[in-house]
């Protein structure tokens, strides 16, 4: 009788909190949301400002390795606005930036006779690594956008740059992974070595 009193309770309990339901035993009341996700709220903006800063340092890196210093010098000093306090529009206009260079440096990449000297080529390599690390970055964050949409949604102003970079980020490493590979087709045409891990972070 006191187990059928004690169950009746727990569904009455649940009845009248139905958020009770996600809560289980074990994990100190959290939610499975909660649980599952991989970057919190207060993480979403750092982990996203380090690794574009990396994707930016290794794209500016390769510009000055093809000849294109300038550019190089331009896209970095546009990257600096980018902080983790920035509007949506300055992150908008750094990525952009970013994505206006990459199409030349491709395109350059992709020109008939280029060449780099021997001595170049280990940071090419650390270039394009740096690039493959920086896509898995954002294809971690991307694993939770469901979840950090609703709770940059809720984080009012405050929330209003994250929830842009949550709906961008698909474009983001879209672009990212053109340039990868425009990097990579480079690397092998030049026996420019780089991690296995490299073809993970081209793949669909």
């Amino acid at each position: 009788m006191q187990n059928k009193f004690l169950a009746l309770c727990a569904v009455a309990a649940l009845a009248a909190n139905p958020g009770l339901v996600q809560a289980q035993v074990g994990n100190g009341g959290a939610t499975y949301s909660e649980v599952n996700n991989k970057t919190s709220l207060a993480d979403f903006m750092p982990k996203f400002i380090s690794a574009s800063r990396i994707a930016i340092a290794a794209q500016a890196s390769m510009d000055t390795t093809v000849g294109m210093a300038d550019q190089a010098n331009a896209l970095t000093a546009q990257a600096s606005e980018m902080k983790l306090d920035s509007a949506p529009g300055i992150v908008e206009k750094v990525m952009d930036a970013r994505a206006a260079d990459a199409l030349a440096l491709n395109a350059k990449l992709a020109s008939a006779g280029l060449t780099i000297d021997a001595a170049k080529k280990p940071q090419f390599t650390a270039d394009i690594e740096d690039l493959a690390r920086s896509i898995k970055q954002f294809e971690e964050l991307s694993s939770d956008l469901p979840y950090m949409k609703t709770q940059l949604r809720g984080a009012g102003a405050k929330g209003r740059t994250g929830l842009f970079v949550a709906k961008s980020l698909p474009g983001y490493s879209k672009e990212m992974k053109a340039q990868l590979a425009a990097a990579v087709a480079f690397a092998r045409a030049n026996a420019i070595p780089f991690a296995p891990e490299v073809n993970a972070a081209l793949a669909p």
